[in-house]
C-alpha cells in the first residue's frame, strides 16, 4: 500500500499543511480551499493524488482533536474509504494503575525507595558494594555547625545476609534495583511521563481504497480569527445614489503561506458546538450488595422488546465500529461550499482580486473569489466583496433614548441587489461636486442588511434641528353598556407625547422621529407618515421646513374592559359616568333613574337616621331623670318637675318609635324599587 502523508501544523486554531520529508510531494498535499465563517470557524479543504490503495494520516494538536473528529469529511470519488484510526487518549493514571508507585513517587528518589520498600537493591557508597532488601527510608536532620543551619538527609537501611546495614542516600554513588522486571516497569514509567509531556499531536490515519490515478479530499472544521466586514459609502449632496464598497479584513494565522487558495467568506449565524469526543467517559453503574447464601434479590424487571422488534433491530440495525468508520465515498458538502472557486491564476505577478461573488443561500450569505488568493502567514487581507451603487435618502433620525435634544443625521440605506449584505462597520464620505475632493463626514455602524429591506445608518449629531418632548396621561370613558344590572364600561388609557421639532434655519430637512412601544397599547395618532415598526419602536416620517416648528402629537391607547355592579356604584362614581359623553342615551338615561331612586333612598335613609339619633337621645334622658327622680324627695316640686319632665319624654318616645316604622318602611320600599330596577336593567 503507498502511503501518503498529510500533515497538518496547528497555530492560533487553525490547520494548515506542512510536509514530512520522504513523503508525497507538495503538489499532492496543498492547501486547497478555505472557508471563513463569521460562526468563529473554519473549513480547510486538502487535496492528494493517489494511486491504488492508500493511507492518507494527519498530525494534529492534542487540543483540537476532537474538533477534527466531530467534523472530518473524506472524499474519494472513485474508491471506497476503509476507516480512520488514532492514538487513544490514555491519561497516565491508567499507566499507573498495575504499577506498584505513583506518578507522585516518580518525584524524588527518596520517595521512589520509599514506594519500593521490601524490595532488593543493590547499593555502592565509599568504595563499598551492599546487597539486601530495603526496610525503610528515614529522614534525618543534620546540623551543619557554626550557625549554619541544617539540611534532610535520607538514611537507607538494608536487611543484608551479615544484617542490617545502613547507607545515607545523599552520599551512595549508585543504587540498582535488582529485579529486571521492577526495574523494567520504572523505566517504562518515566518513559510515559516524558511522551505524555511531549506527545501535542495525534496523528489520524485514513485508509483509501480503490483504483487508478485519482485525486482524494480531505477537509475539516475547526476554530478561526472572525473575519470582519468593513464599508465605505460615498453619498452625493441630496437623495439619489450612493456608492457602497465593502471589503472583507481576514488573517491567516494558521502557521503556513496560503498560496493559490480558493478561497470564499461566509456571514451567517451558523451554530458551532465543541464537544470533547476525544475524552473518555465512563457510564456509572449502580452498586448492589454482595449476595450471601440465605439470600436473594431478584432483578428489576424493565420489560421486554416484542420479538418482531428484535428481528427487526437485528437485521437492520448497526453496531459499533471503529472510530470514523466509513465515510462519505463522494463529494457532496465540501462540494457545495468550494466548487465554484475558479482554477489557480496564470503565473507571474499577483494581481489585485477582483470583486466576490456573491451567492445568497437559505441561512447565510457566500462571497466567492474568483481567483486564487496569496496570504503569508501572520498577515492581514482585505479583499473587496461588494462594489455597487445603491439609492439613499438622506433623514434626520431621532430617539429619545439615543439623543434628548438633537436627532441624528443619518442615511436611509435600501439593499436592491439580489443578495443580503453582512453587518459591519461604515465610513462615510460626502462628494459634494464630481471633481473636489471627498470630506470624510463620520462613521456608522451597518446591521445585516437583507436584499430588498433598508437600514438607517447614523454618522453625526444634527446640531441644526432640536426637538422638546413632554408627556401627558389621560384615562377615557369611551362607552357603556348594562346586563342584567351589571354596567360595562369601556374606558381607554391614553399616553399622549407631544414632539415640538424645530427645524434648520437655513435647510428643510426629512425627520424620522421613532417613538418607543409599550406592550399592551396601540399607536392612534398620527395615523399618517408611520413609515414602519421595529420590536421597539414606531417609526414617524415627517418633512421640516427651513426655518419652521413642525408638531407631532403621538397617541397610545390601551383598552380596559370595566365590570361594575350597579348596585354598588357610589352617587360619586356614577356622578364621574355621567360626565362622560361617550354614553348612549338609553344608558345615560337608565343610569340617571339610578341616580334618582339612590337619592330618594338616601333621603330616606338619612332622614330615618335622624330618627334613631333622636330616639338614642332620649333614652338617654330618659335614664337621667330617672335617676334625679329616685334622688328626689317626693311630693317636692322638684320631684314633680321630674315627673312631668318623664312622661313628656316617654310620649315622645312613643311617637318616634311609630315614625321610625314608617320611616323603615318607606326605606325598605326606596331599596326594593332600586334592586327592581337595576335587575331588569339590560340596555
Amino acid at each position: 500500500m503507498r502511503k501518503s502523508r498529510i500533515g497538518a501544523t496547528w497555530a492560533l486554531g487553525l490547520i494548515t499543511t506542512s510536509f514530512v520529508a520522504g513523503s508525497a510531494s507538495a503538489e499532492e498535499l496543498a492547501l486547497k480551499r478555505v472557508m471563513l465563517s463569521t460562526g468563529g470557524v473554519g473549513y480547510f479543504e486538502h487535496e492528494a493524488q493517489v494511486s491504488g490503495d492508500a493511507e492518507l494520516t494527519f498530525d494534529v494538536r492534542l487540543d483540537q482533536v476532537s474538533d477534527v473528529l466531530k467534523s472530518l469529511l473524506a472524499m474519494d470519488p472513485q474508491g471506497r474509504l476503509g476507516q480512520a484510526s488514532l492514538p487513544g487518549r490514555a491519561p497516565l493514571s491508567e499507566i499507573f494503575r498495575d504499577l506498584p508507585f505513583s506518578q507522585a513517587d516518580l518525584s524524588s528518589t527518596a520517595s521512589l525507595l520509599r514506594a519500593l520498600r521490601g524490595q532488593m537493591l543493590r547499593v555502592s557508597a565509599h568504595a563499598t558494594t551492599m546487597e539486601g532488601r530495603l526496610v525503610a527510608v528515614t529522614e534525618e536532620k543534620v546540623s551543619l555547625g557554626e550557625g549554619q543551619g541544617t539540611i534532610v538527609r535520607n538514611r537507607l537501611s538494608l536487611l543484608t545476609p551479615t544484617g542490617m546495614r545502613q547507607v545515607v542516600l545523599e552520599e551512595a554513588d549508585a543504587i540498582e534495583i535488582m529485579d529486571a522486571r521492577l526495574r523494567a516497569q520504572v523505566e517504562q514509567a518515566l518513559a510515559a511521563i516524558a511522551a505524555y509531556a511531549a506527545a501535542d499531536q495525534r496523528t489520524i490515519t485514513i485508509d483509501v481504497h480503490g483504483q487508478g490515478e485519482r485525486t482524494v479530499r480531505v477537509g475539516y472544521v475547526v476554530a478561526a480569527p472572525l473575519w470582519k466586514a468593513t464599508y465605505r459609502l460615498v453619498v452625493p449632496e441630496k437623495d439619489g445614489e450612493a456608492k457602497l464598497e465593502g471589503w472583507a479584513l481576514l488573517e491567516n494565522m494558521s502557521g503556513q503561506d496560503w498560496n493559490r487558495v480558493e478561497l470564499s467568506v461566509a456571514s451567517g449565524n451558523p451554530v458551532t458546538l465543541r464537544q470533547a469526543v476525544y475524552e473518555s467517559y465512563f457510564v456509572n453503574r449502580p452498586e448492589v450488595p454482595v449476595e450471601v447464601l440465605g439470600r436473594r434479590l431478584p432483578p428489576v424487571d424493565v420489560g421486554a422488546v416484542p420479538e418482531a422488534e428484535l428481528a427487526e433491530a437485528a437485521n437492520g440495525g448497526g453496531g459499533g465500529g471503529r472510530m470514523m468508520h466509513g465515510f462519505m465515498a463522494a463529494p457532496s458538502a465540501a462540494d457545495a461550499l468550494m466548487h465554484s472557486a475558479r482554477s489557480a491564476a496564470e503565473e507571474g505577478a499577483p494581481e489585485p482580486p477582483p470583486i466576490a461573488e456573491p451567492t445568497e443561500g437559505a441561512t447565510q450569505v457566500v462571497f466567492r473569489f474568483p481567483d486564487p488568493v496569496d496570504l503569508p502567514r501572520g498577515q492581514s487581507l482585505l479583499v473587496p466583496i461588494v462594489s455597487e451603487s445603491l439609492p439613499i435618502e438622506r433623514v434626520s433620525w431621532y430617539r429619545y433614548d439615543v439623543d434628548a435634544r438633537n436627532p441624528l443625521a443619518s442615511v436611509r440605506l435600501t439593499n436592491d441587489t439580489e443578495t443580503g449584505l453582512p453587518p459591519g462597520i461604515l465610513s462615510i464620505y460626502e462628494n459634494a461636486q464630481a471633481n473636489e475632493p471627498m470630506s470624510f463626514v463620520g462613521d456608522a455602524r451597518l446591521g445585516a442588511l437583507p436584499a430588498g429591506e433598508d437600514r438607517f445608518v447614523s454618522y453625526a449629531v444634527d446640531l441644526e434641528v432640536r426637538v422638546d418632548r413632554e408627556e401627558k396621561f389621560a384615562q377615557l370613558v369611551k362607552g357603556a353598556k348594562i346586563a342584567r344590572g351589571v354596567l360595562e364600561v369601556r374606558r381607554v388609557e391614553q399616553r399622549t407625547t407631544v414632539y415640538k421639532i424645530k427645524g434648520a434655519a437655513d435647510e428643510a430637512r426629512v425627520l424620522v422621529l421613532e417613538h418607543p412601544r409599550i406592550q399592551g397599547f396601540t399607536l392612534a395618532e398620527p395615523t399618517e407618515g408611520v413609515i414602519g415598526t421595529t420590536d421597539t419602536h414606531v417609526r414617524i416620517r415627517r418633512e421640516v421646513p427651513a426655518g419652521q416648528t413642525v408638531t407631532v402629537e403621538a397617541v397610545l391607547e390601551r383598552p380596559i374592559e370595566q365590570s361594575i355592579v350597579i348596585g354598588s356604584i357610589t352617587a360619586q362614581e356614577l356622578g364621574v359616568l355621567l360626565a362622560s359623553t361617550e354614553m348612549s342615551a338609553a344608558v345615560r338615561a337608565a343610569l340617571e333613574h339610578v341616580a334618582e331612586l339612590q337619592r330618594t333612598l338616601a333621603s330616606r335613609e338619612e332622614a330615618l337616621a335622624l330618627l334613631r339619633t333622636e330616639r338614642q337621645t332620649l333614652v338617654s334622658d330618659q335614664d337621667r331623670l330617672r335617676r334625679n327622680l329616685a334622688s328626689s324627695p317626693q311630693g317636692s316640686d322638684l320631684h314633680t318637675r321630674y315627673l312631668a319632665a318623664l312622661a313628656s319624654t316617654e310620649d315622645r318616645i312613643s311617637e318616634i318609635d311609630r315614625t321610625i316604622d314608617t320611616a323603615e318602611a318607606a326605606v325598605r320600599v326606596a331599596r326594593e324599587e332600586l334592586a327592581d330596577y337595576i335587575a331588569n336593567l339590560s340596555i
